[in-house]
């Protein structure tokens, strides 16, 4: 069928107002752009707000952690005393063979600093003592370095078979009676631990005929608490 003629239809012209220019092609467009990126930069900056909250937040919860966290237990001394010092507690002891400050002791633990202390009383014919101290200092106050030392000292000790000792020892925080070989002259021990100081104390007899471990036994108690309250 043969097509009757064709008609251009006028391409739509926007009116003209007096005063005002033609508005300007795609102008809902750029407003959706806009609007866009408005809302990118607004939705960004919620974000990044956020973020800095939220990490706020966390800094807030693992300061108030590390603030409540228990701290260690503190070191109680910073020094040893000196061998007479321990000596003057006690009466009827020998002659005291030294009397030298305490020395710096090496250790492998990374978290103190060892000092220690030997003392011994000895006399021809007449039971000996010796006392042995260790002062460990925790590097890092108040992490309980120092005080755990002493006392895994005395709880090793326990586990090879010292007795626990009931009464109270001067100012020890533990003790236990330590028994030795029995082979040559006897001997009889405290061991134990005050604040962060490790203590050991020897009673050896006059003799190999000397077989009085009930005597050997308050003569050591007598040292351990000597050495005991020599610390303050």
């Amino acid at each position: 069928m043969q097509q009757g003629p064709q008609y251009p239809y006028p391409q739509y012209q926007p009116p003209q107002y007096p005063g005002y220019p033609p508005p300007k092609s795609g102008g809902k467009t750029v407003l959706v752009v806009v609007l866009v990126v408005v809302g990118v930069l607004v939705l960004a900056g919620v974000g990044v707000g956020a973020f800095f909250l939220v990490t706020a937040d966390r800094r807030q919860s693992t300061a108030a952690a590390s603030s409540t966290a228990p701290a260690g237990e503190a070191d109680k001394y910073t020094s040893l005393p000196r061998c007479s010092e321990v000596g003057s507690r006690m009466n009827n002891l020998p002659p005291l063979s030294s009397d030298g400050p305490a020395e710096p002791a090496s250790t492998s633990d990374d978290q103190i600093q060892l000092s220690q202390l030997s003392c011994s009383w000895t006399k021809s014919g007449s039971s000996s003592g010796t006392v042995s101290m260790m002062l460990a200092k925790s590097l890092r106050p108040a992490s309980g370095a120092g005080p755990g030392y002493a006392k895994a000292g005395y709880d090793t000790e326990v586990d090879r078979g010292a007795k626990p000792i009931t009464e109270k020892i001067g100012k020890a925080t533990k003790a236990a009676d330590v028994d030795y070989d029995q082979s040559g002259a006897m001997q009889c021990g405290v061991r134990f631990y005050q604040g962060n100081v490790d203590v050991t104390v020897v009673v050896t007899a006059a003799d190999t005929a000397d077989r009085n471990l009930e005597r050997c036994r308050r003569n050591a108690h007598s040292l351990a608490k000597a050495a005991s309250e020599s610390l303050g």
